[in-house]
């Protein structure tokens, strides 16, 4: 549930409403940009929002909990701030955008809608679309290790531990143990988990003549 005041809620509910979006671009140089679709500039907060952007939202997916919440924008490089070649130069990757309803009679009646990152800009003839990415992907970010069977080290790499240049040209490690124990020579930096259980062993009951004592099984 969106945290509006109630004079604000009350204008959204009215038979009339005078309703517009803006948006808030804050770039990693600390450049702090706001634009609107209403037909004049608006200010809110000490920010100038310019009318006229060339910016219109595309589409907007905010559900609920953690799902990720996406949407795009596009438009037409009419402001004089933004450039085609700051874009391309990457001064827009990653920038801050929060996405607001205001009441352009009264824009001190406003409410936050969507924020995220600029995520990928596509250009093509002066137009450009770019993807925004919600607060909830930060969720759907892979981080730390996979615990899996086979080593995940890069051969030759710091974590390896081997020299790459010590080989024959175009030698490769399977990344298996056993290839690193007989093959490398190299068990003490095998980065897998080699005795690392399936879901059969983990969902199988013990046996009678299982050893119960809590010690390695190998």
């Amino acid at each position: 549930m969106r945290d509006f005041s109630s004079e604000f809620s009350a204008h959204m509910s009215g038979e009339a409403t005078t309703l517009c979006w803006t948006w808030k671009l804050s770039r990693g140089d600390g450049l702090v940009l706001g634009f609107t679709d209403h037909d004049n500039d608006l200010t809110i907060d000490g920010i100038v929002y310019q009318a006229a952007s060339g910016f219109s939202p595309a589409d907007i997916d905010n559900r609920l909990g953690f799902a990720l919440d996406n949407a795009s924008v596009q438009g037409l490089l009419s402001s004089d701030i933004i450039t085609e070649a700051d874009i391309a130069a990457g001064k827009y990757d990653g920038a801050m955008v929060e996405m607001s309803r205001v009441n352009w009679m009264n824009p001190a009646q406003n409410g936050l809608i969507w924020k995220g990152k600029l995520g990928d800009i596509t250009m093509h003839d002066g137009h450009f679309e770019a993807e925004l990415v919600g607060q909830a992907a930060i969720l759907e970010r892979a981080t730390g290790r996979v615990f899996a069977r086979n080593c995940d080290a890069s051969f030759g790499d710091i974590r390896c531990g081997l020299d790459a240049g010590d080989f024959p040209a175009g030698t490769t490690c399977p990344r298996t143990y056993q290839a690193c124990q007989n093959q490398f020579n190299n068990s003490i930096n095998y980065r897998g988990f080699p005795y690392l259980i399936g879901e059969d062993a983990a969902y199988a009951p013990p046996r009678d003549a299982d050893v119960k004592d809590g010690s390695s099984r190998y």
